[in-house]
C-alpha cells in the first residue's frame, strides 16, 4: 500500500510501504507513547466512529472523484483525518518516514479533497479527491498501473461449469403414456353342443347321416325273388 510520499520523487530502492508504526511521540495522534483514540482537532462524532488498527491508523483508499479510478492507498491516524476535513488537501501519516505529509507538497501532484466517507464497518476511509499530476511517486497516474498479477477471471458461465451440475427442482409429474398391455384370451367360437347354431347344425347332420347309413344297410324285402 503506498503511504510513504513525504519525499513523492522517485528514488531506487524505495517501497510503496513500509513498517507498520503509529505517529511518533510527540505527534498529535499519541500521548507519552500511547496511542490516542482521537486528535484533540476531530470532530468527536467522527472520531467515535472510526475503528483503529494496534498503530491507530486507518487506511484511506484514494479514487479520483470523476472517473471513479483508485489512485492509491495511504493510512491516516486522527490528526490526518482531521486536516483532510478540513484543509481541502489529502493529509497522510507515513508509515515509513513516520511523519506527516501532504499530496503534492513536493511533487506538485496535489489532491484537492471532494468528499471523504467511512466504511460500513468504520475501519476504512474513501477519499474522493481532483488528482492534479500522476498520484504515484514512480510516475505512473496510478499506484496499480502496470502491476497486475495473474488472475482467472470469473464469470457465471465458469462459476457453474467449475461447480459441476447443479440440481434441478422437481417437476410435477404430467399425464403418463399407456403401457402396452398384456395379449388377453381370444374369443373362440363355440364348438359344444348346446344352443348354439353351430352345435345345432352338426346334430342335424349327425342325424341325417346315421339315417342314410341306416336306410343302406337294411335288408331289401325284394332281393332274391323269383321272377
Amino acid at each position: 500500500m503506498v503511504n510513504s510520499h513525504a519525499h513523492e520523487r522517485f528514488r531506487p530502492g524505495r517501497r510503496c510501504g513500509g513498517p507498520s508504526a503509529g505517529p511518533s511521540d510527540f505527534s498529535p495522534g499519541r500521548h507519552n507513547g500511547i496511542v490516542s483514540n482521537s486528535s484533540p482537532g476531530l470532530d468527536p462524532a467522527v472520531a467515535v466512529r472510526l475503528k483503529r488498527d494496534a498503530a491507530g491508523l486507518v487506511p484511506a483508499v484514494v479514487q479520483q472523484y470523476d472517473t471513479g479510478k483508485v489512485l492509491m492507498v495511504g493510512w491516516m491516524d486522527d490528526e490526518a483525518l482531521h486536516r483532510t476535513l478540513t484543509t481541502g488537501r489529502a493529509t497522510y501519516w507515513s508509515r515509513s518516514r513516520r511523519e506527516y505529509w501532504v499530496k503534492g507538497d513536493t511533487s506538485g501532484n496535489v489532491q484537492w479533497v471532494r468528499s471523504v466517507a467511512l466504511d460500513c464497518d468504520g475501519d476504512t476511509l474513501l477519499v474522493r479527491v481532483d488528482q492534479i499530476g500522476p498520484a504515484c511517486h514512480t510516475g505512473t497516474a496510478t499506484c496499480f498501473d502496470g502491476r497486475d498479477l495473474p488472475a482467472v477471471p470469473g464469470s457465471p458461465a465458469r462459476a457453474a461449469f467449475s461447480t459441476g451440475p447443479t440440481a434441478t427442482a422437481p417437476t410435477a409429474p404430467g399425464p403418463t403414456a399407456p403401457g402396452p398391455t398384456a395379449p388377453g384370451p381370444t374369443a373362440t367360437a363355440p364348438t359344444g353342443t348346446g344352443r348354439t347354431g353351430t352345435g345345432r347344425t352338426v346334430t342335424a347332420l349327425n342325424a341325417t347321416s346315421s339315417a342314410t347309413i341306416q336306410k343302406a344297410t337294411a335288408p331289401n324285402p325284394t332281393a332274391g325273388d323269383p321272377a
